[in-house]
């Protein structure tokens, strides 16, 4: 299971392969409505094909590549964890726009990782480019540039804070997790192994049984 923040990598690196100038990454966690909200936008020239092939895994349009797994695989665990991935237009920067909902507390949802230092990354390495991340829990939230969170400073401090605080929070617990291992068998005291399905006798039951089948004998 990959953690979102490599996800998110793969989505900027696309982004400014495809020329967008400027990149916003929103990351917003909000467990009344037990949801977590990716987006990533940019400014470039838009999706080169229709959302369904680019969503394609035979499908890329990357020199040297015969598949394009990235958007495939970022559906699938949106899909995994009861949610779904959606590709437009941004209404804001004017490029490509890719939305990503899923269950903030499903057993299945993929970790978050390190979101801000994977924004800072590529704010370090991509100096030409407006990188900005967006994140928010509940009622803190935060916005800062990749250059501000490559310098490491206070506000990225206060994004990875506010991040892990509501993923923390929204954590499913173990009496909520679904468990698929199947139950093991019970024995009664004779060693005799009963099926699962059927109501398992006590102790004292038993015991008492034995000793009516003893006295019939």
């Amino acid at each position: 299971m990959h953690d979102l923040s490599l996800y998110l990598l793969e989505m900027i690196e696309n982004s400014l392969r495809a020329g967008a100038g400027r990149v916003a990454v929103h990351v917003w966690l909000e467990a009344p409505r037990d949801e977590l909200a990716i987006v990533v936008e940019d400014d470039g020239p838009g999706f080169a094909v229709n959302p369904e092939q680019a969503a394609d895994p035979f499908f890329t349009t990357k020199a040297g590549k015969k598949t394009g797994l990235g958007l495939s695989l970022f559906r699938e665990a949106a899909e995994a964890a009861g949610g779904h991935l959606t590709m437009h237009r941004s209404g804001e920067l004017g490029g490509a726009a890719i939305e990503v909902v899923m269950s903030l507390s499903h057993v299945d949802r993929p970790p978050l990782g390190d979101v801000v230092e994977t924004v800072a990354v590529m704010a370090a390495t991509n100096p030409e480019a407006a990188i900005t991340l967006e994140v928010g829990g509940g009622a803190e939230s935060c916005t800062a540039t990749g250059a501000e969170l490559a310098r490491g400073g206070p506000e990225a401090a206060r994004c990875a804070a506010v991040l892990a605080a509501a993923d923390t929070a929204a954590a499913p617990t173990p009496a909520t997790a679904r468990d698929t291992r199947p139950a093991a068998p019970s024995s009664t005291p004779g060693g005799d192994t009963l099926p699962v399905s059927e109501p398992i006798q006590t102790v004292t039951n038993t015991v008492d049984l034995r000793q009516q089948k003893r006295s019939v004998g």
